[in-house]
């Protein structure tokens, strides 16, 4: 029996090793916090659960591909989760207008329609582009693979922004078609066609929210993987790599001092935290380099809300404010912040009827922590509770003028930076998505599971594609150079058939 060391318990981790554990394969995952799942986590205020990034997924109505992964990994029946309102799961303020997103192909063309009537062939070929794009990527629709590019999305890397405005040229249905941009830190001279059809497209197709939060997906997945005989660690921290006089990978020591020895590893952390952890003279100078120096996407800071009981209905629906006339501004808002503002309220099981509190997530310039940089949780003083309660009163200011009186519904509130997400996740630089998808520098935007050491592996947000379907599919095809991917693609089908 193979044996394979998976660091970090992430959800790419996670999915790496309940395949690779179902597979046979002798699995131990390392976790260098208390607490498994990454961006899955969730913590307690004041009884409340309160999400650390997985506010809602898509594509999870029956047949469709996360309902697929959803079966193969066992969680039917054992995660919670909640369908959101079909005709509004997202509802955005742009400029002095609010619109509904809806649920289903033919019911976004109609409700869209509703607010651009004259624009309607527009919006329905905005539609069929995004959802040619998607039917064309065979890996993302779960259909044997062919090509030996897997990864290879060239026919689809035009930058959205000149495919939108060569729709039209209505600067509000432009901002429409973009404004969920926010899902993937949307930039107009970078971002790619086939990055904003897959997220908006996972979207459209169905949405819905976990019930008493995500962590309970890290939870199923630690017990699944148990069950198949694998080990999941906690208080793990990998700080350096063992390699053997061939310049393979031995074994990995933890913070404690302790070895894991495996015939393989997989690295769930970022691809430059991982470099950093390979001597120079054990790898490619220009390959360690490359990953070393990928840019990565903007940083959020976030307001978690406590509301006073019963105090305000549970909304089905997320809620997002733009402060800019144009959406694709938002990287550029030095004198305007913030520049958008997510509002993402919290389903759980104990009352169906009223929200127990919210999540309110916006942009953070990684610089402007700068004076805090090498500070650890809780130890960061007294100016840095000065500097984030400052940003969370002009977050609340903005929700409060959206819906007058909601302040004095708040029972507290709690507050996270960039360096919030960089310590409890690995997050290069609090980055809320990875590395950068750039129109610009291709070659750079896709990262391959395999890495220039034989027996070391790459996988997570950053190796394809963020978001749980995403790193899923990013997962697969780590896992595939075990197994091979076609082989895969075939057992979730057949589990799914």
């Amino acid at each position: 029996m193979k044996s394979i060391v998976i660091i970090g318990s992430g959800l790419g981790g996670l999915i790496c090793g309940y395949i690779l554990s179902k597979e046979g394969f002798e699995v131990t995952i390392l976790e260098k916090h208390h607490k498994f799942g990454g961006n899955l986590q969730t913590f307690k205020r004041d009884g409340v659960n309160f999400d650390t990034g997985m506010h809602y997924v898509g594509s999870l109505d029956k047949g469709q591909v996360l309902y697929k992964f959803f079966n193969y990994f066992d969680f039917l029946g054992k995660i919670k989760y909640r369908r959101l309102d079909e005709d509004g799961f997202d509802r955005i303020f742009i400029k002095d207008n609010e619109y509904s997103y809806a649920m289903g192909h033919s019911n976004y063309i109609h409700t869209a329609s509703q607010y651009f009537p004259e624009h309607h062939k527009s919006i329905k070929a905005y539609i069929n582009k995004i959802k040619e794009v998607v039917n064309n990527i065979d890996l993302y629709n779960l259909r044997e693979v062919k090509s030996k590019k897997i990864n290879d999305f060239s026919t689809y890397n035009e930058k959205v922004y000149d495919f939108i405005t060569s729709l039209t040229s209505d600067i509000r249905l432009q901002n429409y078609f973009s404004a969920l941009n926010y899902l993937y830190s949307g930039e107009k001279e970078k971002s790619l066609m086939y990055v904003h059809s897959l997220i908006n497209n996972h979207y459209i197709e169905s949405s819905y929210r976990f019930v008493d939060g995500s962590q309970q997906v890290a939870d199923v997945f630690v017990e699944n993987i148990k069950k198949n005989g694998g080990k999941v660690l906690k208080n793990k921290e990998v700080k350096e790599f063992i390699f053997n006089e061939n310049k393979t990978l031995k074994a990995v020591k933890t913070k404690s001092g302790e070895q894991f020895y495996a015939d393989y590893f997989i690295s769930n952390m970022h691809p430059s935290n991982t470099m950093c952890l390979v001597p120079d003279d054990m790898i490619r100078k220009s390959y360690k380099k490359r990953l070393m120096r990928l840019p990565n996407t903007i940083s959020p800071f976030t307001v978690y809300v406590v509301l006073k009981d019963k105090s305000i209905e549970y909304m089905n629906y997320n809620y997002c404010y733009y402060g800019i006339d144009d959406v694709w501004g938002v990287d550029n808002y030095s004198k305007t912040w913030p520049p958008f503002l997510g509002m993402y309220p919290l389903a759980d099981s104990i009352d169906k009827k009223y929200t127990r509190g919210f999540s309110l997530m916006t942009y953070m310039d990684y610089n402007e922590l700068k004076p805090w940089k090498n500070t650890s949780v809780e130890n960061r003083g007294e100016d840095y509770k000065e500097f984030k309660m400052e940003k969370a009163q002009k977050v609340l200011d903005i929700i409060e003028k959206r819906f007058p009186g909601i302040k004095s519904k708040i029972k507290s509130f709690y507050t996270s930076s960039p360096l919030t997400l960089r310590d409890y996740t690995g997050s290069k630089n609090g980055s809320m998505y990875g590395i950068i998808r750039d129109y610009n520098n291709l070659n750079e935007s896709f990262i391959l599971p395999r890495t220039k050491i034989s027996n070391l592996y790459l996988t997570g947000q950053n190796l394809n594609l963020h978001g749980m379907l995403g790193v899923s599919i990013g997962a697969l095809l780590t896992c595939a150079e075990f197994t091979g991917l076609n082989y895969l693609i075939r057992k979730i089908n057949k589990k799914h058939d």
